[in-house]
């Protein structure tokens, strides 16, 4: 019970993605979104789910991939445990 369920998906299917999610009783618990750069519109979205959970749905804070630079951001640095 309580299983855990992750999902990299675009984020114009998101409306699809949580109806269906919900159909099979999986409860989406956090949502970010992932953008190129910081004024660019997001490319994917991060989702979390619960199965059979109470609804709590959180909005992370945006993940941001380049900097203007067009170099890794810190955080992108850190998840592939590239920072120097």
């Amino acid at each position: 019970h309580n299983g855990r369920f992750f999902l990299v998906h675009r984020p114009n299917r998101l409306v699809d993605i949580l109806t269906l999610l919900r159909k099979y009783k999986l409860e989406p618990k956090s949502i970010r979104f992932v953008h190129p750069k910081i004024n660019e519109k997001p490319n994917l979205v991060l989702i979390k789910s619960i199965k059979a959970s109470k609804p709590d749905l959180k909005f992370e804070t945006p993940l941001y991939v380049y900097n203007e630079d067009g170099s890794y951001t810190d955080e992108i640095l850190e998840i592939y445990d590239m920072k120097k």
